[in-house]
């Protein structure tokens, strides 16, 4: 009988997987779009992609971001900058050519790949369907992928600047040479359907030149991460592109979690709570146990409750982990290896920001199956699922350890403001460092203070005030540039906050102080938000003033402008808040809606809805409708935007619950504005119950 190698064995399984599993490269037109040149085709990239680049389609500079926000939805922003185009009005005072900013969206009905590419994709998509609409184009597409040739063909028909059918090829000849630089090369064709000749499509006088409706290209992707084009488009003209893209929704991260300590197997100890094993010994045992699986342990005591059982209740706070499964698992094999014999049920009450959010009930006999292998980590999840904090009073439970929180801790914040748009220039941005300290006072309530320095600031020339549209509301927030000018040492923020758990799923919050960098005062809100329910609402209020731009003052009066002229008024400001919070798992979408009163003092609903992702990306949008009767450009404006929020430990070696958060307006305005007000306790309390 033959002898195989089991090394070969394993690479032909390899090779055969990989050719089962081998999908034809997409790449990207110059909208960053599932496309080719400048035409798009039907398929779009992997759910949670997120993706940037440049593209220098003569006579334009583009720049351009893309996310994938679901399988079957691609959106892409567009920053498209005129060359040697002036704006008429703003290009005297420094803004340069005159630009345009364009949103894109693709809904991919039939994706090939959905029938291993037997049949074509189908797709409807708008370009630029937001703003001037200068771009303006719809069109529905049809992609028929060859995996065999590494060719695809698109047929399509559009609307408006994409006028009629178009069509686009691609080719990628080298397919048979995984291991050399040419393996990822493509042949790019395409015919454009665009009428470049036409002036009411075509804005720019120098792109209305058109030799040709076929564009001929070459793209290059390298290391899988990055995509180069160069291009010969119209017939007359060159064309070059630079993209990058990873997958942020659906990554583990950049480095693998060497630091996180593997779930605690050993050493076992079931000894039961006597003289060779005393309280204190234990609960010290428990407690550095606890710490060095990423826990701080707060509390223990011994009880009847809830079950007329000998119960072990345990609060301990999670200082590390972002999932709650991870948390339930650590927990589990935590218990399971440290229950002492005589305790007859365990409840560990999980808090964080220094309030109880939830607890597991442990029956001491399932723990013990689930150490000794004869029950599994999620049958032991059936059977102890997580449920809504219920308090003792005192007199049910005997304490045996008590520890405080830390009553301070240093942090570092990176500090980075960034304004498209500006009269002075496209983009203005400022960086720098936002140092300060945490902790808890009396062991209850919270505190942080920060102050800011600034490294880097090109935004001391930028006005307050929109020199076409100035703002004739209450100017509660489109002033903020005063704020991010001043230079040296600055001081952002000092609050306090207190959470209360009010039992049967009921929250309270308090805080004062400075809350932000425009505002302080004094803010409240109640929720109701049950654990493994998808629904949560509330109400929430705070009087805020406005504080002075430098030190510890605060503004009596706020400015409000007739025209360009401005005038003053007292001012103190009242906003409150009914909230809807709606989690939507199966397509993992989110949706919330604020109605109530805004800090100008206008009246109406903020509707919010997020993506989030296995990763803990969230990418979420918003728009809001008031009648605060903003105008710009003779139309009302209503506030809109977009922010994403990922987790920090995708850099790290270990996992971490710090997140990074960066959001834009389409419009720095006063209308459907809010204060901070010590963080928001429904995002407070759904970090800690995340999948």
């Amino acid at each position: 009988m033959e002898r195989r190698n089991l090394f070969d064995d394993l690479t032909i399984v390899e090779s055969i997987n990989k050719r089962l599993c081998y999908r034809v490269p997409l790449h990207y037109n110059h909208l960053l779009m599932g496309g080719y040149i400048n035409m798009p085709s039907a398929r779009i990239g992997n759910e949670g992609e997120l993706g940037a680049g440049f593209a220098y389609v003569s006579p334009y500079h583009i720049y351009s971001a893309r996310c994938e926000l679901n399988y079957w939805l691609e959106v892409s922003l567009n920053y498209r900058v005129f060359k040697g185009v002036d704006d008429p009005v703003l290009t005297p005072f420094g803004f340069g050519d005159m630009s345009d900013k364009g949103a894109n969206i693709k809904l991919a009905i039939l994706h090939p790949e959905d029938s291993d590419y037997v049949l074509p994709g189908i797709a409807v998509g708008l370009e630029d369907f937001l703003g001037t609409k200068s771009f303006e184009a719809s069109y529905v597409a049809l992609t028929k992928v060859f995996a065999k040739e590494a060719m695809e063909l698109t047929l399509g028909y559009g609307g408006k600047r994409i006028r009629g059918f178009f069509g686009g090829f691609s080719w990628m000849p080298f397919k048979n040479y995984e291991e050399s630089w040419i393996y990822p090369l493509f042949l790019v064709a395409e015919y454009d359907a665009t009428p470049y000749k036409d002036k009411n499509i075509e804005p720019h006088p120098d792109g209305r030149e058109k030799k040709s409706a076929i564009n001929l290209g070459l793209k290059w992707r390298v290391f899988d991460t990055f995509d180069l084009s160069a291009s010969y488009i119209r017939g007359c003209a060159f064309a070059f592109s630079l993209s990058t893209f990873y997958n942020f929704g659906m990554t583990k991260g950049f480095v693998p979690k060497v630091e996180d300590p593997l779930p605690y197997r050993a050493p076992v100890v079931h000894e039961p709570i006597s003289q060779l094993r005393p309280e204190e010994a234990f609960s010290q045992e428990l407690a550095y146990v606890l710490k060095s699986q990423g826990f701080m342990l707060l509390k223990v005591s011994l009880t009847q409750e809830p079950l007329g059982l000998a119960t072990l209740r345990i609060h301990a706070e999670n200082l590390a982990y972002s999932e709650e499964e991870e948390v339930r698992r650590r927990i589990s094999y935590i218990m399971a290896s440290l229950v002492p014999d005589g305790i007859q049920a365990i409840t560990v009450v999980i808090e964080g920001d220094g309030f109880e959010a939830q607890e597991y009930h442990f029956l001491s006999a399932w723990l013990k199956a689930f150490q000794l292998g004869g029950m599994g980590f999620y049958e032991l999840k059936i059977h102890s699922p997580l449920l809504d904090y219920k308090a003792l009073p005192p007199y049910a439970e005997t304490v045996i350890f008590k520890a405080n929180r830390p009553a301070i801790s240093f942090f570092v914040l990176p500090d980075f403001h960034s304004f498209f748009g500006s009269a002075k220039g496209k983009f203005k941005y400022a960086f720098g460092a936002a140092p300060g300290i945490e902790g808890y006072l009396s062991n209850a309530i919270y505190y942080t203070a920060r102050v800011g320095f600034l490294f880097v600031s090109d935004i001391d020339n930028l006005k307050d005030v929109d020199r076409l549209n100035p703002s004739q509301l209450l100017n509660v927030r489109s002033d903020i540039i005063n704020y991010y000018k001043q230079r040296g040492l600055t001081f952002q923020e000092l609050y306090f906050r207190k959470i209360w758990n009010l039992g049967n799923a009921f929250f309270s919050k308090l805080s004062w102080g400075w809350l932000e960098r425009m505002y302080g005062g004094v803010a409240g809100e109640i929720l109701y938000y049950p654990v493994n329910s998808c629904f949560a609402l509330g109400i929430e209020g705070a009087v805020v003033k406005k504080r002075t731009t430098t030190g510890f003052g605060f503004e009596k009066k706020i400015r409000r402008l007739r025209g360009f002229t401005p005038t003053y008024v007292n001012f103190i400001g009242n906003q409150a808040f009914f909230n809807l919070y709606y989690d939507w798992k199966g397509p993992d979408l989110e949706f919330r809606i604020k109605v109530g009163q805004f800090l100008a003092r206008d009246f109406g609903v903020r509707y919010e809805v997020s993506r989030y992702f296995e990763s803990g990306l969230r990418v979420t949008f918003w728009y809001t409708r008031t009648n605060g009767h903003d105008e710009i450009n003779g139309s009302t404006y209503y506030d809109k935007g977009a922010m994403i929020s990922m987790p920090l430990d995708i850099f790290y070696t270990q996992s971490s619950r710090k997140r990074f958060y960066y959001g834009m307006s389409a419009w720095l305005r006063d209308v459907g504005q809010f204060a901070n007000t010590g963080g928001n306790l429904y995002d407070l309390i759904n970090d800690l119950r995340e999948y």
